[in-house]
């Protein structure tokens, strides 16, 4: 059976969801055209890219069975405030889904990138069965990026209060703590 090719694979990922993606087929479909991972690799690279093509991109490479690659941190970071509806990220205090799979798997090196989020209030965004979920406790991008530093160092406690200022609290605390460890790390 011929592969149906409608464009460049920048094309073809500008043109489809991420649900079409990774849960209707279209990942593996995108995989079997030829010079898949040569064209996926040039978009991850490309700097005029836009962050959800990138992500995107370097999701289905990860597919390929390649590592994440640490030079996709800060596209990741900045893709977290809205490039994708946050279900695709994770459930705060519950589960990571694809993105926060990757965006955990980059490990220590991603958490100077975190910390930059941990005071965005920026409501998360969310379809399906969890999405009263995230409207009940009023999940923001703050609460995102602490759940992928506490899946990052395990010895931290995610506060999964339905409290928003118990979680902000929380947060600031945690931003001290890691801003601090930072600054001394660097001064050595």
């Amino acid at each position: 059976m011929a592969i149906t090719c409608l464009g460049t694979m920048r094309e073809e990922l500008q043109g489809t969801s991420v649900d079409a993606l990774f849960t209707r087929g279209e990942a593996e479909r995108l995989l079997k055209r030829p010079k898949a991972q040569e064209d996926l690799e040039k978009i991850t690279k490309s700097e005029r890219g836009d962050n959800r093509l990138r992500v995107l991109a370097h999701e289905l490479l990860v597919m390929l069975g390649k590592a994440p690659d640490p030079r996709m941190i800060k596209v990741y970071s900045e893709a977290i405030d809205g490039a994708f509806m946050h279900h695709w990220w994770a459930l705060p205090g519950g589960h990571l889904a694809r993105l926060g799979e990757t965006m955990v798997k980059f490990g220590e090196t991603a958490i100077p990138h975190l910390i930059k989020d941990l005071d965005n209030p920026t409501p998360l965004t969310a379809l399906g069965p969890e999405a009263p979920i995230y409207r009940q406790y009023r999940y923001c991008v703050g609460d995102l990026a602490a759940y992928f530093i506490c899946q990052i160092q395990p010895e931290r406690e995610f506060n999964n209060s339905e409290s928003l200022e118990s979680r902000n609290a929380t947060r600031a605390e945690m931003y001290k703590e890691i801003n601090t460890a930072l600054t001394n790390e660097r001064r050595k």
